[in-house]
């Protein structure tokens, strides 16, 4: 495998790993499953958790964003698609199926994401508001993590084709982030 792609891969990799790690912090936050057990905590740092929230939300956008761009000079998926296709270093059927999932999976769920980026965080349209923005794009939290996981088996069967190898994408942010906020109600409840 040529260094080139060996940097690709391992760009992509970090860059997912953060976003599924912003996206867990996120969640655990925002989440009907964990938010009402933490909200006095959360409260009684209010504007921490504010600013928390909103900057673990942005930089999953960001990431994610970063993953399926199609510019020809970052790291991206699109691109790396091109540069295996060029390089004939896997077989057609597995750049097919590739190409597929990209497509299929991931560039829709991108496409929300995108809106998003473009429009109220990356950039602040001056022709809608945030609420309209949320409402052009439609995306719902479990799509955003879905993304993560399209990313991470895309990576795995281009990686599995081109020298066998795999990720075990197995870093968590939840554990720790519900640890804090159980120490954070502790601390409250004294």
């Amino acid at each position: 495998m040529s260094s080139e792609i060996d940097n690709y891969i391992k760009e992509l990799r970090h860059t997912v790993t953060v976003a599924g790690l912003n996206y867990e912090i996120w969640w655990v936050y925002k989440s009907e499953d964990t938010r009402p057990k933490y909200v006095g905590a959360m409260n009684q740092y209010s504007l921490f958790f504010q600013v928390s929230t909103h900057a673990h939300f942005v930089t999953l956008l960001v990431e994610l964003y970063r993953l399926y761009e199609t510019r020809n000079d970052t790291y991206n998926i699109p691109s790396l698609i091109n540069k295996l296709k060029m390089q004939n270093l896997i077989e057609k059927n597995t750049l097919m199926s590739l190409e597929n999932t990209y497509k299929e999976e991931a560039k829709p769920l991108w496409v929300k994401v995108n809106i998003l980026r473009n429009k109220a965080f990356g950039h602040r349209s001056e022709a809608h508001t945030v609420e309209e923005v949320f409402q052009e794009a439609n995306v719902k939290p479990l799509e955003l993590k879905k993304l993560v996981e399209v990313t991470q088996k895309l990576l795995n069967e281009l990686t599995l084709a081109l020298n066998q190898s795999y990720h075990a994408f197995n870093l968590g942010a939840r554990k720790d982030t519900l640890k804090l906020l159980d120490d954070l109600e502790t601390l409250r409840n004294g």
